[in-house]
């Protein structure tokens, strides 16, 4: 395994350092520029870049919602899910019958969503749709329409709250997680480097939301991600 993530940390080097030849820098909190980024990438270059963070997906999201979720279908967000390699994981780990909405900003990425095949982890086909917008957009549904207030159980993002967001830009993102989540529902968000677990927790217990429990790919790991629920 350790020479499997080598080699997922390598390509990651890589496809960074042919990126910045380009000049395409993603790792930003100004929106305009963070939307720039990925919109030069390529589908190749988005996942060589998101190699780590695929891999730690595997690792976090699975045991955050285990025991946590309704036994029932459940209306499950996705956000920055570029092309779908978190909107697989949620599939996987989610009950049968759940409704995934993965959201992603860049057309580009999106289109290569369908590539990927969506399933639970007991074998039966989830119910996958992608919306093209922005993670601190008021949250539309795949019809176009606004999402009702509380109608989502899940509203999970790995590698854009922590990585694209700071202490202001989060902002409008909680006060949609506080519309939308239902009482009792969950949220999982991702720590990093431009927003800190400490600030999270902070911001978002302000919003109402209970912290659950933290969770690394591995212990060193200096990127995570915390599970929130609302009270209710």
């Amino acid at each position: 395994m350790a020479r499997n993530v080598l080699a997922v940390c390598w390509r990651q080097w890589r496809a960074e350092r042919a990126l910045d030849r380009r000049g395409v820098h993603f790792r930003s909190t100004v929106p305009a520029a963070v939307a720039a980024a990925y919109a030069a990438m390529s589908a190749a270059e988005f996942e060589a870049i998101n190699g780590p963070q695929a891999w730690a997906n595997w690792r976090t999201i699975p045991r955050a919602v285990r025991g946590r979720l309704p036994d029932r279908p459940c209306r499950v967000i996705d956000l920055g899910c570029g092309t779908g390699t978190s909107t697989q994981v949620l599939a996987y780990a989610t009950p049968p019958g759940s409704l995934i909405v993965g959201y992603e900003q860049s057309a580009q990425l999106l289109a290569h969503t369908g590539r990927r095949e969506y399933v639970h982890r007991g074998g039966h086909p989830a119910n996958i749709r992608f919306v093209c917008q922005g993670v601190t957009e008021p949250f539309r549904g795949p019809d176009g329409g606004r999402l009702a207030n509380g109608s989502v159980d899940l509203v999970s993002a790995s590698g854009v709250v922590g990585h694209h967001l700071n202490t202001g830009t989060i902002r409008p993102l909680v006060g949609e997680l506080r519309r939308v989540v239902i009482p009792g529902g969950l949220a999982l968000l991702d720590y990093g480097p431009t927003l800190p677990a400490a600030a999270l927790v902070s911001l978002l217990g302000a919003a109402g939301f209970l912290p659950l429990g933290h969770y690394r790919s591995w212990p060193l790991a200096r990127s995570g991600q915390v599970a929130f629920r609302r009270p209710g």
